[in-house]
């Protein structure tokens, strides 16, 4: 699939560079200053969109199957940064591109645009009372219709090379903790387009069980990318009723599934000398990817692991479920070293880790939200270059 996003991006970028050059941009203005007045209520106008969306197209309900607080975070950072971006095509045309390819998997058609349009400008008009005039609603339906018509060309061009997602069986399902397990898949041919399941070590893919149906969740892959089709994730249990936890404790051999395409691009940047690396739980399943992919090419640049683990219980030691893969993978490394901490312990176990006497080149970051921000700032401010310090976070 990121073959097909390559693919796609001289093309659809030949193709709408001109009906974005041709856009008003005293029409932009208007939306700046409009949403301007919408960004101190984010959390109550995405809440009351996605109201109105469901009152006047509650047959569209099922498409949203996720946390409605992570959708209307989601929603608002999306728009946000549309706005933000709209005359910076370098940024704003593969934006755009990520979020069509994204939403492939929903089936999206014209009419589910335009009723998202719909609901957005009807939002945009309730949260900015008396300053909605009729030029700032001609100026946010040409933004919005600017958008939809950029995100369905995408589409269109990535349907005619791949399809939107692929059926899969689960070949081996093994715990290789309580709490998490080890899924390897078989990812089946598309037989009206065949052709090999691409994907690369870092990236991650959504899934969709057929126990349960329309729900989709992103996983990192755990395994770097073979000829057979096989692919592995380790998953931990999330939440009761959670796909992630009928993945780990109500999946058996033989369950069939749904994947789509691959995505993302989490990776070491390119000329670094010193690599750094943190995980946090399974966050360090596609670290092990690109840790692997070092090791296969012979890559002997100084590298370190950096393992998060939940406090352990008084009495015992936490050990993380990974530990003893990265160990091996030092010793066939050379030049790598693998340590430790719990969480409790990490602000000062990664100001001691990441803020060397010589800073790191360049960072890997998985896992919550609050881990990558505060290790972010430790990398940056010790001289890391922000651009080089990369997560698996979805912009």
């Amino acid at each position: 699939m990121s073959d097909v996003v390559a693919m796609d991006a001289a093309t659809a970028a030949d193709n709408m560079l001109s009906g974005v050059e041709d856009y008003d941009y005293e029409l932009l203005a208007e939306i700046r200053e409009s949403f301007a007045l919408i960004e101190p209520h984010a959390p109550q106008a995405a809440a009351w969109f996605y109201e109105h969306f469901f009152a006047h197209n509650p047959r569209y309900r099922k498409i949203f199957s996720g946390d409605p607080a992570l959708q209307q975070r989601r929603l608002f950072q999306a728009v946000s940064r549309m706005i933000a971006d709209f005359d910076d095509l370098d940024a704003f045309l593969p934006y755009l591109r990520r979020l069509a390819l994204r939403h492939r998997k929903f089936a999206l058609r014209p009419a589910h645009y335009i009723a998202f349009g719909d609901s957005m400008i009807a939002t945009v008009e309730a949260f900015t009372g008396p300053a909605f005039t009729d030029r700032t609603r001609v100026a946010w339906e040409a933004g919005f219709g600017l958008v939809a018509s950029v995100m369905q060309e995408c589409a269109a061009e990535a349907e005619a090379l791949a399809p939107p997602y692929w059926e899969a069986e689960v070949i081996e399902h093994e715990l290789i903790s309580p709490d998490i397990a080890r899924l390897r898949v078989r990812v089946l041919q598309d037989p009206d387009r065949p052709g090999p399941y691409n994907y690369r070590a870092g990236q991650y893919a959504g899934l969709e069980s057929a126990d349960n149906p329309r729900v989709w969740r992103d996983f990192s892959f755990a395994s770097v990318d073979c000829d057979d089709n096989l692919v592995d994730f380790h998953i931990q249990a999330g939440r009761t009723g959670g796909l992630s936890r009928l993945l780990v404790h109500e999946t058996a051999i033989g369950d069939r599934m749904r994947i789509a395409g691959a995505e993302g691009d989490l990776g070491f940047a390119d000329g670094a000398e010193r690599l750094v690396a943190v995980a946090h739980g399974t966050g360090a399943a596609p670290v092990a990817g690109l840790v692997q992919e070092l090791v296969n090419a012979g890559d002997e640049r100084e590298l370190c692991v950096l393992l998060v683990v939940e406090d352990p219980t008084p009495g015992f030691e936490s050990r993380h479920y990974l530990a003893e893969h990265f160990e091996d993978l030092a010793r066939r490394h050379g030049a790598m070293t693998v340590l430790t901490t719990a969480e409790s312990r990490l602000p000062q176990t990664a100001r001691e880790v990441l803020a060397p006497e010589h800073p790191w080149s360049a960072a890997v970051l998985v896992g919550p939200s609050v881990l990558i921000d505060f290790c972010r700032a430790e990398l940056v401010d010790a001289g890391t270059p922000p651009e080089a310090v990369a997560t698996d976070q979805f912009d």
